[in-house]
């Protein structure tokens, strides 16, 4: 499928100026909890960026310059093409990250596959339950850093930095490795899916040591990456901090708490003294009452249209949502089951003002037609039906 890149309709730039005005109010109002409608953006990542930049994956990944100009470029397009609750001016520097996916599986050892046209992936580890646990045990932290394509990517990005700069603005580098994808999931990655979810079940002794483990060196590696990258940063904890663990969807409540739940608590007792947040994927509203009340989760960030989020709003009164639109609606669906969808996520128990806003993904295929008719139900929903 070719890539929309045309514009819809681009704003003027006095409409540009008066949409920027609104949208600043609108969240100054949602963090008072006095919004008048629910806020709703868009994001993306390196499939949009890639597309506009005119490079391949494996291009993106490989070159420190492809990498920055990627990203410059998407984001550049990004802000001109999408119109929502987000600011239509580019910011005063061009964040640049380091987007690779796969730099914790990197620094636990696997073997990751760069495609040329689609997302690198990583193999587990093919290690005996014994020797996986020596090996992660004899893991030396700043040393994986160092040695990873990461840091590398890191050191190219900021020496570029330096003389690099995209219509009158310079570029600012992210530091990479401040957080994880997820204990559960990342440890599932490394063990093997199928196999971390049957050691659950037949040897638990195993899965308590190893996700102990594995969650005492992703904190080391975190630590590692501050250290190298951010040496004036803070020091640990932050006051605020969050972090995804998609594959908890897999997992039953019972097993969630037995094994995964006493991980979270080690990690976010070490990396925040204050707001938690988290970012889950799928069918996994089975957690939610545990993340609330025995993790002290306060944003959940990621559930769709699947669930009911007003009753979830009801029952937890300190709870906030980012939900997300179906991204394969928003992308392949036909206008009326566009509005089917967003509007049914905008049922009147779920408009909390402070509470309740949503985030849809911007893939490359995704017709611009069907973000903006996305963005528009969701302002008239929105302001239908917000209430106190």
């Amino acid at each position: 499928m070719t890539p929309d890149l045309r514009s819809l309709d681009p704003l003027t730039p006095a409409e540009r100026k008066q949409h920027a005005e609104q949208v600043t109010t609108l969240w100054q109002a949602y963090r008072n909890h006095e919004n008048i409608r629910v806020p709703v953006t868009f994001a993306c990542d390196d499939q949009l960026w890639t597309m506009a930049a005119g490079c391949t994956f494996g291009e993106f990944y490989r070159e420190p310059r492809i990498h920055m100009q990627a990203q410059v470029l998407g984001r550049k397009w990004f802000t001109e093409h999408v119109i929502a609750d987000m600011s239509p001016y580019p910011p005063e520097k061009w964040p640049v990250a380091v987007q690779l996916w796969m730099e914790e599986n990197e620094y636990f050892g696997c073997n990751v596959i760069y495609q040329e046209d689609n997302y690198a992936w990583g193999m587990p580890l093919d290690l005996a339950k014994t020797d996986l646990l020596h090996y992660l045990a004899d893991l030396d932290p700043e040393e994986r850093v160092r040695s990873s394509s990461a840091y590398t990517m890191y050191q190219e990005l900021k020496a570029l930095a330096d003389d690099f700069e995209f219509e009158g603005r310079k570029v600012a580098i992210i530091p990479p490795g401040q957080g994880t994808h997820g204990i559960f999931t990342k440890a599932a990655e490394v063990r093997g899916l199928e196999q971390l979810c049957i050691d659950l079940i037949e040897d638990p002794d195993f899965a308590h040591a190893y996700l102990h483990l594995f969650t005492e060196k992703q904190l080391a590696r975190i630590r590692a990456w501050r250290r190298l990258t951010q040496p004036e940063a803070p020091e640990l904890p932050l006051s605020a901090w969050s972090c995804p663990d998609d594959s908890l969807q897999l997992l039953s409540a019972t097993l969630y708490e037995a094994f995964v739940l006493p991980c979270h608590a080690e990690l976010y007792r070490s990396m925040t003294s204050g707001h938690r947040g988290m970012h889950l994927c799928g069918y996994a509203s089975q957690h939610f009452q545990a993340l609330y009340h025995k993790l002290g989760i306060r944003t959940l960030d990621g559930p769709g249209d699947f669930i009911d989020h007003g009753r979830y709003l009801r029952e937890m009164p300190g709870l906030a949502f980012n939900a997300q639109f179906d991204h394969t609606v928003v992308s392949s669906g036909s206008p009326g089951h566009i509005e089917v969808m967003v509007r049914g996520m905008l049922r009147p128990g779920s408009c909390v003002p402070g509470r309740y806003n949503i985030v849809g993904f911007v893939e490359a295929i995704t017709p611009l037609e069907n973000v903006r008719l996305a963005y528009q139900v969701g302002v008239t929903a929105g302001a239908t039906h917000l209430e106190s």
